[in-house]
């Protein structure tokens, strides 16, 4: 039933001219759009992305983030949390007695959603789309926005269908749907709490303002950051004095820049400090602390923000949270690429185990988050990297994990002890879900096996020699000072006195 004349609309973006059968996808919730179909209303208090496909797979998707509600206190912590669930926050528009209104329109061209301009005609044309939204809601075109149900009940919404039998029947079914949808409601607040404007401006670039003035932030599955892209000689740029062809493809070089990412810088092929020599360097390059300590603080000083302290850890966090949720809506290769050095940067980082508490507390229920909903979009996040799969993941995890029981058992008092307290939450649950073992001492490393012939054969497991020292992880002592010998490449000396 359409509300009331009296009251307010509820925040709403209408999806005007877009063609039945494209993929739609609004945070984690996909679905193939009707003929009947032109908006989304309902749309909770904080970050959104809404992307778009031709088809389900195989097409390029192109998508935006945008903010309901009161920008300024984006990226605050868990507003969900803080406020409980499903409570409709007061923000500074409804104060206004603005309704929130997005109207992103299908182009044809692009075959992607734009938003309207703030020009004459595109402003009237806004008018136009707001004055009809009492008559679209009443024909059920605008769709309840949920954040976890599956794609029919979605795609079904606005149309008549079979009702329970009973009233029991049907009270039941309504009570498990809003329990469903609390908990899918905090899940994407606790995946988004840490996004800033300020962030998705560094990383993707300045936004669009629509026609109310309201900022979105474009992506596209091609999208990547320079150093995850594939250059081809002769088509990165244009060539000088190609003509209109030349200024064709300087025009399309210049569009794939201006969507370049721009991630934190990670080099974890060099984390110790300029001019760090010996000991020092072999001992940055097992524990990434100091790399992790420089990027954190680098940009706590570069960060206009109140709090100063927290930034660059804010940093970390919200681009964590970015490329896990441009990887599972619109499988960005780049952005699995950043992640998978985020992770890696900072679960390698022994010492920030006790001095980076806080962090590395936070880190660890972000990833148990993102585990846990990582199956949501189809495809899953170990399918989507399939040269790897979750091993990458599970051996980060156990390195973790002995560093923060060598942590724990060094100290005398509680340093580490949040930093177990998560990892034992984490460790609990991908045993249960992926029977990971993440324990080293419970894993037979090496062993005899016996074949169906009766033969046995020594195995030992892969990647072994990284822990055993062994292979070409073995330790070559050099004798710099003494001898007129050289070592062959055995290791042994060649004595190269000649003989008289």
């Amino acid at each position: 039933m359409p509300p009331p004349p009296s009251l307010q609309p509820s925040p709403t973006i209408l999806l005007p001219d877009l063609p039945p059968k494209t993929f739609v996808g609004i945070d984690l919730i996909t679905f193939t759009s009707t003929p009947n179909f032109h908006g989304i209303r309902d749309l909770p208090e904080g970050w959104h992305f809404l992307y778009t496909g031709t088809t389900e797979s195989f097409s390029l998707r192109s998508g935006a983030w945008f903010y309901v509600g009161d920008i300024s206190r984006a990226g605050s912590g868990s507003n969900f949390n803080d406020h409980g669930a499903g409570t409709a926050l007061v923000t500074t528009t409804s104060r206004q007695n603005e309704p929130q209104i997005y109207i992103w329109r299908w182009n044809r061209n692009t075959e992607a959603l734009d938003s309207l301009s703030n020009t004459d005609p595109e402003r009237q044309e806004a008018m136009r789309y707001k004055a009809n939204l009492g008559s679209v809601w009443q024909r059920g075109g605008l769709f309840r926005y949920r954040s976890r149900v599956s794609a029919s009940m979605l795609s079904n919404q606005g149309q008549s269908g079979e009702s329970p039998t009973t009233q029991a029947e049907k009270e039941d079914d309504d009570d498990k749907e809003d329990e469903t949808e609390e908990s899918g409601r905090r899940d994407w607040q606790g995946l988004t709490d840490r996004i800033t404007p300020d962030l998705l401006s560094r990383i993707v670039g300045s936004p669009q303002m629509d026609v109310d003035g309201h900022p979105r932030w474009t992506v596209t599955s091609a999208s990547s950051a320079n150093r995850d892209a594939d250059h081809i000689p002769g088509l990165d740029a244009p060539s000088e004095g190609a003509g209109a062809e030349g200024t064709e493809r300087g025009a399309v070089a210049e569009e794939l820049q201006e969507r370049e990412f721009g991630f934190l810088p990670i080099d974890l092929k060099r984390t110790w400090r300029e001019g760090a020599v010996g000991r020092e360097r072999t001992e940055a390059a097992q524990d990434r602390s100091w790399a992790l300590g420089e990027l954190v603080e680098r940009h706590n000083a570069g960060s206009g923000s109140g709090d100063q302290q927290q930034a660059g850890e804010t940093q970390l966090l919200g681009e964590l949270q970015f490329t896990f949720l441009m990887v599972m809506t619109m499988m960005n290769y780049s952005c699995l690429q950043q992640w998978k050095r985020l992770l890696e940067l900072i679960l390698t980082s022994r010492r920030a185990i006790h001095e980076r508490e806080g962090l590395m507390s936070a880190v660890l229920r972000l990833l148990l988050l993102q585990l846990q909903r990582c199956d949501d979009v189809e495809g899953g996040l170990f399918e989507i990297d399939g040269d790897e799969g979750g091993a990458f993941l599970r051996n980060l995890l156990m390195k973790l994990r002995r560093g923060v029981d060598e942590v724990v058992a060094g100290s005398s008092g509680a340093a580490g002890s949040m930093v177990k307290a998560e990892l034992g939450k984490l460790e609990a649950w991908v045993k249960a879900e992926y029977d990971w073992e993440l324990q080293r001492e419970a894993i037979v490393r090496r062993g005899m096996i016996q074949l169906e012939d009766g033969e046995e054969v020594e195995m030992e497991m892969d990647g072994n020699d990284e822990d055993e020292e062994t292979g070409e992880y073995a330790p070559l002592v050099v004798d710099l000072d003494g001898g007129d010998g050289e070592l062959q490449d055995d290791g042994k000396r060649r004595d190269m006195e000649m003989e008289e």
